[in-house]
């Protein structure tokens, strides 16, 4: 099995400089995944798509990305991380091309496939190199910072990718995305030269090695409940934030595509915002649950108000979407609680199963959405967002009131505390 050091020897500077390398792959691989939302309207007219098919097409990033998670942990287990983040922006990058020249839901589709598999190893990567370069008692914190760069990197999908969809087009978008995918590659494989030692390489004992740890992993109890708390919190984010929530604001509440952009850009900015406080503050308080609690909570209730009250001013808006983003961002501190309950030798398997679990909400609750918006508003095959209700609008965003909620009854009656510095 692997052995990681508990406190990197390089130092703390270039530790530093490392993280924020690897950090800039999940920045880039964030704004990758949330890129259609800022799309929808291109991409339905150019690729004949009605709601059901964008949001497929769309969802099959997450279909490669849930299942490369185990074998992206098993890999960081066994191999330097140069090679693997290396190659993964790679991937990142062709599919990137190949999407930006789709003419039709198939080829779109596997270029979503593609950029699925290679950011399938954006946040193991950030996460493994933090376990490798800095001391236990750090990583709640820095995960939190991880989650904070990741929602900024989302925040990107919507802001800056808004305005240059714009102006260039779609599919010049996604040229820019990929040759800055492949930049970042160059610049991994130049700095990312720190050295882990690997005590056991891939062979048939390693295989057998292998498989004990994973059903050791999937044999827990407690990792199936943190990792089903963690796949119905960040459905919010996947379901609304990444894909459906511009549409949803423009057409319940009356505002243009820009400004439903920009507000729905700030769930991104409370997830980012609260990331780090709540990694600390469970860290300072010596507990893991009760936040856990506390956030699925506060969504809840955000989401509740926002689907009832039929008219919200921007301020109150932006308001309600800072508080839903903040609570998601327990799904932030469960990998922590992930890391915790499982010995060193397998946390980064153990953290790639967690990962698995929250991206499988996307490629769950995208398509179930927009399942839900052809049934509630009888879409044409141009999927005119413009011909639904509000109400229809509303009564297909329940599902991520539904997840809120489950997630806080996980999460206060049945997630144990897992509170201690090794």
């Amino acid at each position: 099995m692997m052995s990681t050091n508990t406190h990197s020897p390089i130092g703390l500077a270039k530790s530093i400089l490392l993280y924020i390398v690897v950090a800039l792959f999940l920045f880039v691989e964030m704004g990758i995944q949330v890129s259609p939302s800022v799309m929808t309207s291109q991409l339905t007219n150019e690729l004949h798509l009605n709601a059901f098919g964008l949001g497929l097409m769309s969802g099959f990033y997450f279909y490669t990305y849930t299942f490369m998670q185990i074998p992206s942990g098993l890999l960081f287990d066994r191999f330097q991380p140069r090679y693997i983040i290396s190659v993964s922006l790679l991937t990142c990058a062709l599919g990137c091309l190949l999407f930006g020249v789709a003419n039709n839901i198939f080829i779109g589709a596997l270029g979503r496939l593609l950029t699925g598999m290679g950011s399938a190893f954006a946040f193991v990567a950030v996460l493994v190199v933090t376990a490798d370069l800095f001391p236990n008692r750090y990583f709640a914190f820095i995960t939190g910072i991880t989650q904070m760069l990741a929602a900024f990197g989302a925040m990107s999908g919507q802001l800056p990718l808004n305005y240059i969809v714009n102006h260039l087009g779609w599919r010049q978008t996604m040229f820019l995305l990929a040759a800055i995918a492949a930049a970042l590659s160059f610049i991994v494989w130049l700095s990312l030269n720190y050295k882990k030692q690997i005590v056991q390489k891939l062979s048939e004992s390693c295989c057998k090695s292998t498989f004990t740890e994973l059903r050791a992993i999937i044999r827990n109890p407690q990792s199936w409940l943190i990792a089903l708390y963690a796949c119905l919190l960040w459905a919010p984010m996947s379901g609304f934030a990444s894909l459906w929530g511009v549409p949803f604001l423009m057409h319940v509440f009356k505002i243009t595509h820009e400004r439903a952009a920009f507000i729905c850009s700030t769930m991104w900015l409370g997830l980012a915002l609260s990331s780090p406080f709540l990694g600390w503050i469970s860290t300072h308080f010596k507990s893991r649950v009760w936040p856990l609690s506390i956030s699925a909570l506060i969504g809840s209730l955000a989401f509740i108000i926002l689907l009832i009250f039929p008219k919200l001013s921007s301020v109150e808006l932006i308001v309600l979407l800072l508080l839903a983003g903040a609570a998601c961002s327990g799904q932030a501190l469960s990998f922590t609680v992930v890391k915790e309950i499982n010995p060193e030798h397998r946390r980064a398997t153990a953290i790639a199963f967690n990962n698995m679990a929250v991206v499988i909400s996307g490629a769950i609750f995208q398509p179930f959405i927009g399942k839900l918006l052809d049934f509630h508003c009888k879409f044409g095959s141009t999927a005119q967002l413009s011909s639904c209700e509000a109400l229809h609008h509303r009564l297909s965003m329940i599902p991520i009131v539904a997840a809120f909620v489950l997630s806080f009854v996980i999460a206060t009656f049945f997630i144990k505390e897992s509170w201690q510095i090794r």
